[in-house]
């Protein structure tokens, strides 16, 4: 895979996330990395691309449950020439889309509980342009015999007794 850019983003990501948080997060079980677009239809626009306020994870203060997101990468693929930004609204964070580069953010403490709603977050209306990011959701507590997609909502495991 020594070719392949994405296979070299992806294990470029992971060495970030380990280094930066000290999870040990392996790629193997993982979700796979999302790409999403966002159209801008000028400042005219009653309906322009977004995306409303939400968590990626659990945030809701309480004992993080195995095998849930922990972490997000964002990587801004594409800028818009007009809107497009992603807003931290709890935390007064605003960060402006440049092509080439990443918002990182976790929202697992070391305490074991996750962040109350500070992660929260939205994609501000694409105005005018394009907005093209890859999205890398990191989860704890998978791997190769428990992938991300062998656990409900509830990140119980599918065809466990609490299921």
């Amino acid at each position: 895979d020594e070719g392949d850019l994405v296979a070299a983003v992806s294990r470029r990501l992971y060495e970030y996330v380990n280094d930066a948080t000290g999870y040990g997060i392996r790629t193997a079980g993982q979700e796979d990395l999302m790409s999403i677009q966002y159209f801008g239809r000028g400042l005219d626009d009653p309906e322009p691309d977004r995306y409303k306020p939400h968590c990626d994870g659990q945030c809701d203060g309480l004992a993080f449950q195995k095998a849930g997101r922990v972490a997000t990468m964002v990587m801004y693929c594409e800028a818009p020439e007009k809107g497009g930004a992603t807003n931290f609204r709890n935390v007064g964070v605003h960060v402006v889309p440049k092509k080439g580069d990443a918002a990182f953010f976790s929202y697992l403490g070391s305490d074991g509980k996750v962040d109350d709603r500070l992660t929260e977050h939205s994609c501000c209306p694409v105005l005018v342009g394009e907005k093209k990011i890859a999205v890398q959701w990191l989860r704890l507590g998978v791997d190769e015999e428990n992938p991300w997609n062998s656990f409900n909502t509830l990140n119980v495991k599918i065809g466990s007794e609490e299921d």
